[in-house]
């Protein structure tokens, strides 16, 4: 996706609501959602929650394309894990110690979600990513999910 933009910030989160708020403020911010995206995220969070268990827990919150600009990710780095109920049980909970918040439109989606289930499988990467520092963490990103782009 060569219209994709990344963003990566670190911060603070109680609840996983906490944690989305972040990821949808900073995308604001930069023009990539309106209001409306930030409510979209959480109300689909409650309905289908996305963490997930891998070695290096995450989640992956996101919405429908309503309330999306323009194609971005926001990952964010918490300084301690927060709760999300898993996307396979969500009578379970992982502690994700990074979120990804999804911006897409709709004809992106799948292939983005695709790609970055194939980077949270790898735990080299992850740790890498995690272990980066935040102002260098977009343009890595962005290279990783290239790399699974291209192997295809």
């Amino acid at each position: 996706m060569d219209d994709m933009k990344y963003f990566a910030i670190e911060g603070h989160a109680n609840t996983d609501f906490e944690a989305i708020h972040l990821c949808a403020q900073k995308l604001k911010e930069e023009g990539y959602v309106t209001d409306q995206f930030e409510s979209n995220c959480i109300n689909r969070e409650k309905e289908y929650p996305t963490g997930l268990p891998t070695v290096v827990p995450v989640a992956m919150p996101h919405s429908e394309a309503s309330g999306v600009v323009k194609n971005a990710i926001c990952m964010l780095k918490l300084d301690k894990p927060v709760c999300f109920r898993r996307m396979d049980d969500e009578t379970e909970e992982i502690s994700a110690k990074m979120v990804f918040n999804l911006a897409l439109t709709d004809s992106s989606h799948m292939e983005i979600l695709q790609h970055l289930m194939g980077l949270f499988a790898d735990t080299d990467k992850m740790q890498d990513l995690y272990d980066t520092d935040v102002v260098n963490l977009p343009e890595k990103l962005a290279a990783y999910i290239k790399q699974g782009q291209e192997s295809e």
